[in-house]
């Protein structure tokens, strides 16, 4: 082959289809392309500015910058471009890739070179494995001795500033869609209106003021043949053609070119800090409540203000009586000392009332600090949310809005206990998978730092506490800032906690009386703490009539209603479908569910549709703070972190610590003259029992003796003194961290199987119900999430329904989106588990005959379908077995999970 045509190497760092005027998007107008050089140069010049304190290692930073010098070496072999299509084939946008590049990259520096093939994935698979081969290494061996995550943290600076040139080159050279489709960024890029070619990096991170980086590009215009090829795909119904179309038609240019092209006129621009709002810096406890939340701070919230603000990591548990205001006393310091908060709450229908809180003090504080990007996010599900609040308002999501983009990037995350548990260990899917494990045990960049603060602490019993003392104690050892909230922990599951500082409201009488004295005097709050009490323990279940007892406590809301006009009433049961039968019975007793306010009958538990439960709280909150009446029928949902202040509390018997939270719901602040509690039942359900025999006896006497609510008394009934660790939950979670946050690979199988035990061995589904109005999008269907021994066939009781099917839902990334699949055998640890139910006779029937299922927004998911049958096993292991399809082709699938301890023994 002749010199000249020799093929020249495709040296392009990045591809970009800027938006133009052209009404066929599939036909382009121009390509742009970075050339390989001018990224690479600019990933490198902004690692050198990096903070040196934020490196790991002394060596740290010379291999950083080798890996970045290398990372990208294998570009030119490996470029294509390729298009994205709909399901149906349909053109969407073109695309590009270097697929498999970064496996291309060379260096005698064994580290460095690990570095260049492991940016882009960040999963704990590769990075455990890159941490466990570098052991073998022994120059490596003291690093990683000393900081066992220093490999993933130097990784991660390597993808920082990869992602940082990345997104700048996205929005300079012309291509914005691009850039806010980007993953996996811990940084805010914004484009400074008063200052030409300068952009805002917020945390600064970098050891210079002010940065100066230069974006170079070559410019390819199409010719009209060139779109002539392409629009001849088109007519013809070949859209998965045109990546290979266009992909040759540039390739045809480059060579023709001979790999130098003229460069385009080279865009600079500036990188400087955010400038904060320093007349803010330094301000005391009293100038943040004013300032967030317009009261002044009451001495529990001073106290703790003072231990945020000074100590360099502060552990400690905090006990104060429900309504005392511990949420504040957390969220104000963290926002004034610039800490991102990370909110693990014990159930997910708490992260409602939650999320309103603290969006209301999230937008004062963007107002004191203008244009800077204050962000809330929200981890549940498969997908986490993220708000974004600027001057006091909250941002829109942008069109091309990437969920995955900012994996825990917030000033405030909301979560639950599982599901931090979950993100500690890594699970999921596999790519980003790091991202959690470095983000929970690292402080953030420059001086900003991590609070985790477990709020509701005594909520949590058997597995979920084994686990949760396991978490607390490995987040102390690591030095991390720690906090610990209750107001009903009992001394037993306190005195595990023996190693974090105790700072008590309760039972401290200085603190105490200094906090009453605080809310007589300032909150002018009349009647704090009182509110009469009767037990009506004649009112019983009845085991051949299961309806009585619901009927005869909904007869008991009405009289309460009836009594006083304009009333608050709160009615809490312990299951679903006993509420649902109350609500129903009250609807049909009332002249009407709603008044001039708007609705007043509300029913909230944690089967209602997710989707609908914010607006539900939002309204129920709203004439609660308006002091106008309603009736609220509801469950456990309610009982622990809901700021709700009602003047009638009536409740099933249940754990006396359930009931001082549930308490906590009337009279919250300290205002009502004739509140009361009424205790409904006379036996504890056997699911919700905590108490022995003799813990029974001395509760019933207590509450037999009592005419008013005294929380103390009823305190001294808590007790958990037959609780025993399960021995497998403690192994597991040492086995995960060995191998998570040490790379111990003998520790890897327990990971795969994705084993994380949360509140109990069994994993959970998602349940949904298609209406036929959203499309293929699951996320927009009515769906609650379900433990799936609670979804299995009983024998005496046959509750299968038609069109109930079972799938399992993954992530697909190349097409950067969630897909539905066949439920497949194995572990259901490793599934997201859809359990799908279709309204009428969309979609075929599992069984011929069976009913179809009764969906009704108002109530939930009342029933729950049976689709597994539960087979029997030995050992510790439970399995299930799902069968679908006619009689003629039925397949079956056996999902496998571990058996609770007391299943076994």
């Amino acid at each position: 082959m002749a010199k000249s045509e020799r093929q020249r190497p495709y040296n392009f760092g990045r591809v970009f289809f800027p938006s133009d005027p052209n009404p066929e998007p599939a036909i382009p107008n121009e390509i742009r392309f970075q050339p390989l050089g001018n990224h690479v140069g600019n990933v490198i010049k902004l690692v050198e500015y990096w903070d040196r304190d934020d490196f790991p290692c002394s060596s740290s930073f010379e291999r950083v910058k080798e890996a970045a010098k290398i990372h990208d070496k294998g570009k030119p072999q490996k470029f294509d471009l390729r298009v994205e299509t709909t399901s149906k084939g349909i053109f969407q946008k073109y695309i590009y890739s270097f697929r498999g590049h970064r496996y291309l990259a060379e260096s005698k520096d064994a580290w460095a070179e690990s570095l260049a093939k492991g940016h882009h994935d960040f999963s704990v698979k590769d990075i455990c494995r890159d941490t466990y081969e570098l052991k073998k290494h022994p120059e490596y061996v003291k690093n990683l001795a000393k900081e066992p995550l220093a490999y993933a943290r130097e990784l991660y600076i390597l993808e920082m500033c990869d992602q940082i040139e990345a997104e700048l080159a996205c929005r300079v050279i012309g291509d914005d869609e691009q850039a806010e489709s980007r993953t996996f960024m811990d940084y805010t890029i914004a484009k400074d209106d008063s200052e030409q070619n300068v952009y805002r990096v917020d945390p600064w991170i970098f050891s210079p003021d002010q940065i100066e980086l230069t974006f170079d590009y070559w410019l390819f215009c199409l010719s009209e043949d060139d779109k002539a090829e392409l629009k001849k795909c088109r007519t013809e119904n070949r859209d998965i053609d045109l990546g290979k179309k266009l992909d040759a038609i540039a390739k045809q240019w480059w060579q023709k070119q001979q790999g130098q092209p003229e460069k385009a006129e080279p865009r600079k621009v500036t990188l400087k800090p955010y400038v904060s709002n320093k007349q803010f810096q330094n301000r005391d406890c009293e100038f943040w409540y004013q300032q967030l939340a317009g009261f002044a701070p009451n001495p529990m919230q001073k106290m703790i203000f003072e231990v945020i603000e000074q100590a360099e990591n502060p552990a400690f548990l905090l006990k104060s009586a429900t309504g005392s205001g511990k949420f504040e006393a957390i969220l104000f310091p963290a926002l004034s000392k610039n800490s991102r908060l990370i909110l693990p709450l014990p159930a997910r229908s708490l992260i409602e009332d939650q999320k309103q809180r603290i969006e209301k003090y999230l937008k004062r504080f963007s107002e004191l600090n203008p244009d800077r990007e204050i962000s809330l996010v929200i981890d549940t599900g498969s997908q986490m949310q993220r708000w974004v609040y600027r001057n006091g308002k909250e941002e829109p999501k942008p069109r091309t809005y990437n969920p995955r983009r900012h994996l825990y990037k917030a000033d405030v995350i909301l979560t639950t206990l599982d599901k931090f548990l979950y993100r500690y260990f890594a699970f999921g899917d596999q790519q980003k998978s790091f991202v959690f494990p470095l983000r929970i045990h690292r402080d953030k960049t420059g001086d900003e730092k991590t609070l985790i603060c477990f709020d509701e602490a005594h909520s949590y019993d058997e597995i979920a506490f084994t686990n949760f003392q396991s978490l607390v104690k490995s987040l102390y050892e690591a030095g991390r800032s720690l906090i610990l909230m209750t107001a009903t922990m009992p001394p037993e599951y306190i005195d595990r906690f023996d190693y974090l500082d105790v700072i008590d409201f309760i039972d401290n009488p200085s603190n105490a009386e200094a906090l009453r004295q605080f809310q007589q005097r300032t909150l002018k709050q009349s009647y704090p703490e009182e509110r009469s009490f009767e037990w009506l323990s004649n009112i019983k279940r009845n085991v051949h009539n299961p309806q009585i007892f619901p009927e005869q406590i909904a007869q008991l809301v009405l009289k309460e209603w009836k009594a006083k006009i304009n009333r608050r009433i709160i009615a809490v049961v312990e299951t679903v479908k006993d509420a649902a039968v109350i609500y129903q019975q009250v609807q049909s007793e009332l002249i009407s569910s709603t008044d001039d306010w708007g609705q007043l009958l509300f029913l909230y538990h944690g089967r209602i549709d997710h989707h609908l439960r914010p607006e539900l709280y939002r309204q129920l909150k709203s004439r609660d703070d308006d002091e106008r009446p309603y009736i609220l029928i509801t469950t456990s949902a309610i009982e622990v972190g809901c700021d709700l202040n009602s003047e009638v509390l009536i409740s099933e018997i249940c754990p006396p610590e359930n009931l001082i939270q549930r308490a906590g719901r009337c009279n919250r602040r300290g205002n009502i003259s004739d509140a009361k509690v009424i205790l409904v039942g006379n036996a504890i359900q056997e699911f919700a029992n905590m108490l022995d025999e003799s813990g029974w006896l001395t509760y019933q006497d207590t509450l037999q003796q009592l005419t008013q609510f005294e929380t103390q008394k009823i305190a001294k009934c808590i007790s958990r003194s037959h609780y025993v660790d399960d021995y497998r939950v403690v192994e597991l979670f040492s086995m995960l961290h060995d191998y998570v946050y040490s790379a111990d690979l003998t520790c890897q199988p327990a990971h795969e199987k994705g084993l994380v035990v949360t509140r109990s061995w069994t994993p959970s589904a998602t349940l949904v119900y298609d209406d036929g109005t959203h499309g293929d999008k699951i996320e927009n269907m009515p769906q609650v999430t379900v433990p799936i021994d609670r979804l299995t066939i009983k024998k005496d009781n046959i509750n299968q329904y038609a069109n109930t099917h079972v799938y399992e839902r993954y992530y697909d990334q190349e097409n950067t989106r969630w897909k539905l699949g066949d439920l497949r055998w194995g572990f259901a640890y490793q599934k997201d588990i859809i359990i799908k139910i279709n309204r009428s006779n969309d979609g075929a029937s599992m069984l011929d005959g069976n009913p179809e299922y009764s969906y009704n927004p108002e109530l939930g998911f009342v029933e729950l379908p049976g689709v597994f049958i539960k087979m029997r096993t030995n050992g510790f292991e439970e399995k299930l077995l799902y069968q679908y399809g006619n009689t003629a082709q039925k397949k079956s699938v056996i999902i496998t999970y571990t058996k609770a301890l007391e299943e076994t023994s």
